[in-house]
């Protein structure tokens, strides 16, 4: 159904933005997200349909490691915009480049690019109904805060240091992730797989943080 189709794209991008948004607690860790996954879709040739040339990539790429460095520095921060805007621009890249694919890689290694900031709004709105909380109210108990009281805790006191290091961690496991998925592309089962490790993974470290 051609209008079911369309409310339920525009709700899932609505997700992504929103997750986006919600993970963007930490220098560098929406941002070094959104690096990953472009590096990714553009080393296995999935960005091939938008017809840009190797200069443009080389722009692009550095681009966004230069906003990548500031904001680990603390100098330059994304807000809710950026964040939104950076949402909506993923949203579009892999919608796009599925359907230019389709029927050659696995849906579920789109669904696997993007768990991250989708499951946090997701966990976030179960965590905050179980609470009895308003879900649209902003608090700090989101994974990669916890994660950075943590580490500030236990390891580092200053709160850039502990910030970006809480941040490079979350986002070397993602790669990790990433990198495991990009091998089989093709392979539905591999992938869901992955997405299920991740979730309970997620759960796991939540608890004990």
């Amino acid at each position: 159904n051609f209008y079911f189709k369309f409310i339920f794209s525009i709700f899932c991008i609505l997700i992504l933005i929103n997750g986006s948004n919600f993970i963007d607690g930490l220098n560098g860790l929406l941002i070094g997200y959104f690096l990953i996954v472009i590096f990714f879709l553009y080393n296995i040739g999935i960005l091939d349909h938008l017809n840009l040339n190797e200069e443009d990539y080389q722009f692009l790429f550095f681009g966004i490691i230069i906003i990548l460095i500031l904001n680990y520095l603390g100098l330059l921060f994304l807000g809710d915009n950026g964040s939104y805007l950076i949402g909506l621009f993923l949203a579009f890249i892999l919608i796009s480049s599925f359907n230019s694919f389709k029927g050659i890689i696995s849906p579920y290694y789109i669904i696997l690019l993007i768990w991250y900031p989708c499951f946090e709004n997701l966990f976030s709105i179960i965590r905050k109904n179980k609470l009895k909380n308003s879900p649209i109210i902003a608090d700090d108990k989101h994974l990669h805060q916890l994660l950075f009281f943590y580490i500030q805790k236990k390891f580092f006191k200053e709160n850039l240091i502990s910030n970006n290091f809480s941040s490079i961690l979350i986002n070397t496991y993602n790669f990790i992730i990433m990198l495991i998925a990009s091998t089989d592309i093709y392979s539905s089962n591999l992938q869901s797989l992955l997405v299920v490790v991740n979730v309970v993974i997620y759960s796991v470290c939540y608890r004990y943080l």
